[in-house]
This record gives structure tokens, C-alpha cells and sequence, in this order.
């Protein structure tokens, strides 16, 4: 990808990719200052390094209370040792950032600048989006209307003035490339499908395709991912009804770990690196007093690094070990997800803003 933006070529339209447009800035950059196989991975570590020394900070801002913003930063520690090489060989750690950065905007009452870094986190990974709807109707449950316009017109501004001129067939192609790949083979779905069995695992040169990954299909595949999407979609529902009693920054928080996580257990892809998406909402969970959904996420994190990637080609091969590790770690992320709506559902309502001032 880097020597293409070198060369001048634009993305979408002069060669295919499968990510939001500004997720080409930090492969980019990698590029820029490391052009080697040698230099690129250790330039490529140290902008992951910045964006988490920026997680770091910014979560450390939404704890009002002293004591809980060190714990919050504190427990950002220990992430290079439970997310090992997800954390620095891929980009994950930019929008998890940005997605801190905008609990902080809330937390500190700035909701259209808020809703503007969603924006900018959508055009990095995409499913920042989710937390938009969670975030409009939480205003509203606060009592917050008059916060709702300015906030979604902030984010499509963000999201439009990125994508538009990227626009066109070559621009589309990203999201059919996303809704016609097969099962991912890490997925919960794909744990179903290894125990069921009479499916085959795709993108091996045996069965080759075009999506860059490994997947599983035949057999039952359609009709397990046929559920999974549908429970997916009924558990954003749920969280979108938890969403509109409102309540406080940790609430939002815990909504918005609700959503992610069930896109991750419950999605048909769940790459490794998906882990680091949780890392934000697991430092204020732990800073909160949350510590079983902290150990979750930890948990889920650890075992994850434990299979990839020096395991990963076992799953590849459906080793009973690997696959039984894998199944492990999507089973603690649906325990994780369950806990977490637990507690949503069972956070009391408030229709007084809980944190900071009213700005815009």
C-alpha cells in the first residue's frame, strides 16, 4: 500500500482498498519515514506508541475525581504485555484513541466536537458509526435535545468532507468487499461452524479467494451467520432502548463498550487486533470500580495473544487446540457483553447533566 501512495495513485480509485479513507494516513506515514521491511515496522510501532500515549492521556481526563483518573491512566500500562504485536503491527490504536478522545468531549460537555471526532473515527475504521445513534438518544434521555443537531450535523459534516472525494464505484467496492466475505475463521460464527462441522475453510490455495483472510463456508455457514447477524442486530436494539434513559459519562462509556463488543462477539470478522478497540473502555471500567468487566476484557486480550499469531495457521488447519483457544477467548467476550448490558440495565436513570459544564 505504501509504495502505491508514493507512486501518486489515489485509493479506490486507481487501486483497491478495503479500509475508510484516512485509515491510508498512519500506513502512510509508516511508509514515509520507514520504506523498508527493516524500518517500516519500527516506524509504523512508534506512531501506535503515540496513539497510546494519547489514549493514555485522554482517559485519564474523563474520571472526575483524581484518585479514578490515575487508576485510568494506570491501567493503560499493561497493554503492550496483553495485546503484544496487535498493538503495534496494525493501526487499531489510532480510532481507539479518537474514540477516547470523544468520551472525553462528553465528559467535558464539548458534545458537537464529540460527535466531530466520531466522525473522524469513522472515516479511520468505520464502526465508530455504532456509537453515533447511542450517543444521540443518551442526549436525549439526559434531557439534551437542543445538543442533538449540532453534534450529527458536526459528524456528517466530518464524514462527507473526507469521503465525497473519494466517491464513486471504486469507493463502494470497500463495503461490498466487507458484506461478501465469508465467516471469519475467528469469529464466534466460525466456532459454531468448527463444532458443527461440513464447512471448509476459505482463502488457502485450495480454495483461494479475494478477501485476504480466512474464512469458513458450505455447510450451515449462511444460516449460523444468518443468526449471529440477527442477534447482533436485536442487541444494538436493546442498547439503543438502554441508551435512551440517559445518565452519566460512565454509563455512555459502558454503552458504547456494550456496542463494541457486540459487534466484535457477535460480527461475522473478528480479527485479533479487535482487542485493542477495548482497551479505553477496559482503563475506565477498572477506574470506575467496573472490575470484572475490566478482567474480561483483559482476559479476552491475553488469550487472543496467546493464539495469534504464532497459533493462528493451527486454526487455519482446525487444530482442536487452536480452535478450542479460540472458542475460549469468543466465549469470554460473550460473557463479557452480558455482564456489560447487565450493568448498563441495571445503572440507575438520570436526566441532570453528570459531568461538566454545557459548551458547545
Amino acid at each position: 500500500m505504501t509504495e502505491f501512495v508514493q507512486d501518486g495513485l489515489r485509493p479506490y480509485l486507481d487501486w483497491q482498498f478495503e479500509y475508510p479513507p484516512l485509515a491510508i494516513v498512519p500506513i502512510a506515514l509508516g511508509g514515509a519515514f520507514g520504506n523498508d521491511e527493516v524500518t517500516y515496522p519500527i516506524v509504523f510501532g512508534l506512531l501506535m506508541l503515540v496513539c497510546l500515549l494519547a489514549l493514555q492521556r485522554w482517559v485519564g481526563g474523563i474520571p472526575a475525581h483524581p484518585p479514578r483518573a490515575a487508576a485510568a491512566r494506570w491501567a493503560c500500562v499493561p497493554a503492550p504485555l496483553l495485546l503484544g504485536a496487535m498493538i503495534r503491527t496494525h493501526y487499531d490504536l489510532l480510532p481507539a484513541a479518537i474514540v477516547a478522545g470523544a468520551l472525553l468531549l462528553f465528559a467535558r460537555g464539548r458534545t458537537t466536537w464529540a460527535f466531530a471526532a466520531l466522525g473522524v473515527g469513522t472515516v479511520v475504521k468505520l464502526t465508530p458509526v455504532m456509537l453515533v445513534p447511542i450517543a444521540v438518544l443518551w442526549l436525549i434521555g439526559r434531557g439534551e435535545r437542543d445538543r442533538v443537531a449540532p453534534g450529527v450535523a458536526a459528524f456528517v459534516v466530518v464524514v462527507a468532507a473526507v469521503c465525497l472525494p473519494f466517491w464513486g464505484d471504486g469507493f463502494l467496492e470497500q463495503f461490498r468487499f466487507h458484506l461478501d466475505r465469508p465467516v471469519q475463521i475467528e469469529s464466534t460464527a466460525a466456532t459454531v461452524l468448527s463444532i458443527l462441522g461440513d464447512s471448509y475453510v476459505t482463502g488457502t490455495e485450495a480454495t483461494p479467494d479475494r478477501f485476504k483472510s480466512n474464512g469458513l463456508a458450505g455447510g450451515y455457514a449462511d444460516g449460523v451467520q444468518g443468526l449471529f447477524t440477527a442477534a447482533l442486530g436485536l442487541t444494538y436494539l436493546a442498547l439503543l432502548v438502554l441508551s435512551a434513559r440517559g445518565g452519566d459519562v460512565r454509563r455512555l462509556t459502558l454503552l458504547a463498550l456494550a456496542t463494541t463488543v457486540a459487534f466484535i462477539a457477535l460480527g461475522k470478522v473478528l480479527s485479533p487486533q479487535y482487542m485493542v478497540w477495548l482497551l479505553p473502555f477496559a482503563a475506565l471500567a477498572w477506574a470506575w470500580g467496573d472490575r470484572a468487566i475490566a478482567l474480561l476484557c483483559a482476559a479476552a486480550a491475553l488469550v487472543t495473544q496467546i493464539e495469534f499469531p504464532s497459533r493462528y495457521f493451527d486454526v487455519v488447519e482446525q487444530q482442536p487446540f487452536a480452535t478450542a483457544l479460540v472458542g475460549v477467548r469468543n466465549g469470554i467476550l460473550l460473557v463479557l457483553l452480558a455482564v456489560t448490558v447487565a450493568t448498563v440495565a441495571g445503572s440507575g436513570r438520570s436526566r441532570t447533566p453528570a459531568a461538566a459544564p454545557r459548551s458547545g
